[in-house]
């Protein structure tokens, strides 16, 4: 389930970062050159990101079925151009297609075992929030938006496809998860960070005290979420077919 969680957040991190590098390069030559080195290292990742046609499926495969529900060769393709190509950002190694081809099949199996618990409690997206969530990112970021979607190698449905899987998780948590992080927890972590600052000065409590609260709760949620997904996925009746 990590992994799922992690493709959201990817792509909104990637939009804020192209968007701080743009107002960075404009503030100093030095920030203009960090800028162009990053880019060299983007288009170094994509590169090795690259799909190759053995490693695409066809879009009219059921690649997996859970509960009933086919998960087509369009969906696997598109997950898998994500997958691959955040990996790649990050230095990872991308050869072993079999591992990234379980990861991404792992990635839709979970979606969709969320969209199915969700279904059952009457929780849903409809096509007027994706394009609402769209909207408001690409009124926000423009021209950020559009160099993300080429870095990860996506169309504007496939992005679309990938938001809706996000909402859909994003209520899901809000309606079943329960997660609290306690000014006693924030305050150990902030004491860990002095710690690992060997010295060096990081900030008051008071002033990283939401940054703080705000990285415990992601890490509490996709903990809680990954536990749920693992009980429903025992559950469930699951096939690979790829």
């Amino acid at each position: 389930m990590k992994r799922l969680i992690l493709l959201g957040f990817a792509l909104t991190l990637a939009i804020v970062l192209a968007a701080c590098n743009d107002d960075s390069a404009q503030e100093s030559e030095e920030n203009t050159q960090t800028e162009e080195n990053a880019q060299g290292e983007n288009e170094q990742a994509q590169q090795s990101a690259e799909i190759t046609e053995e490693e695409k499926v066809d879009p009219e495969k059921t690649v997996a079925n859970v509960n009933g529900t086919e998960i087509m060769g369009d969906s696997y393709n598109s997950i898998y151009k994500m997958l691959k190509t955040q990996m790649a950002g990050m230095g990872q190694d991308v050869s072993d297609t079999e591992s990234l081809k379980e990861q991404t099949v792992n990635v839709l199996v979970e979606q969709q075992l969320i969209r199915d618990e969700a279904e059952s409690l009457g929780l849903e997206v409809t096509d007027e929030e994706v394009q609402s969530e769209f909207d408001t990112l690409k009124e926000q970021n423009g021209e950020q938006l559009t160099a993300v979607l080429e870095q990860f190698q996506l169309s504007e449905e496939d992005f679309k496809n990938q938001l809706a899987d996000d909402l859909i998780t994003n209520k899901y948590v809000e309606s079943e998860l329960n997660v609290e992080v306690t000014d006693e927890e924030i305050e150990e972590y902030y004491n860990q960070l002095k710690e690992q600052g060997s010295g060096q000065e990081i900030g008051k409590l008071e002033d990283l005290k939401p940054q703080i609260k705000d990285q415990l709760t992601q890490q509490k949620t996709s903990t809680e979420l990954q536990s749920k997904v693992a009980e429903l996925r025992e559950e469930a009746e699951v096939e690979t077919l790829i």
